[in-house]
């Protein structure tokens, strides 16, 4: 395991690990839900690897999960039934599509690059629309907002993984030696962003009392 990826699991178990004593905000558990399945899949992902066996499957159904629980996080902090209705039929529709592409026409045992790429476009849609639905309580700084944080944690990550996922398997084709070094590398470095993010916002959330 190199210094990078090592990095990355400590940060994902820290941000973990600090919303465990924040559950009684909703959003909060639904983040911890998808935390302790992302360090779940990665353990998953580790063990399968080392076994030489292929261990993209596990990460088709990641993608759905991990759309869902974002999109629902997202959703909570927007008022308007329709776009909170559209997000809700939203899930449905990637989850079905998704799941079709990767085990009837994109094959299991490939990266799901454009299940993840469609997963970034959408999310990186919800963030905007998040961002503009930002209503402060209170005179406070907008960086003191919890929602404000989350929602950019997920948009930089999303808009760094839309361009690189996207190209993954372009890349192993190229150069099978390097492609899984720049992805990690560039990977980890958004996900370093996303959970010093999410951390930020999760404290955020206690900090300001906010019942959103």
């Amino acid at each position: 395991m190199n210094g990078w990826i090592y990095a990355y699991y400590v940060l994902l178990v820290a941000c973990f690990v600090i919303s465990l004593f924040h559950l009684d905000v909703k959003e909060i558990r639904l983040l911890a839900i998808l935390l302790g399945v992302s360090i779940i899949t990665e353990v998953i992902v580790e063990i399968i690897g080392t076994q030489g066996f292929a261990f993209f499957i596990v990460y088709h159904f990641f993608v759905v999960l991990e759309y869902s629980l974002i999109t629902i996080i997202l959703r909570s902090g927007i008022r308007a039934p329709r776009w909170r209705l559209l997000m809700g039929i939203s899930i449905i529709i990637f989850g079905l599509v998704s799941l079709f592409y990767s085990f009837v026409l994109g094959g299991w045992r490939v990266f799901p690059g454009i299940n993840i790429t469609i997963e970034s476009f959408l999310v990186i849609c919800w963030c905007l629309l998040s961002f503009f639905s930002i209503t402060p309580d209170s005179e406070a700084s907008i960086f003191r907002h919890p929602f404000f944080w989350l929602t950019l944690a997920f948009f930089i990550y999303f808009s760094a993984s839309m361009s690189v996922n996207g190209f993954y398997n372009l890349l192993l084709e190229s150069d099978a030696h390097k492609a899984p070094y720049f992805f990690a590398v560039l990977n980890s470095l958004s996900n370093y962003l996303l959970y010093i993010m999410l951390i930020k916002g999760i404290l955020c959330f206690r900090s300001n009392k906010i019942s959103l």
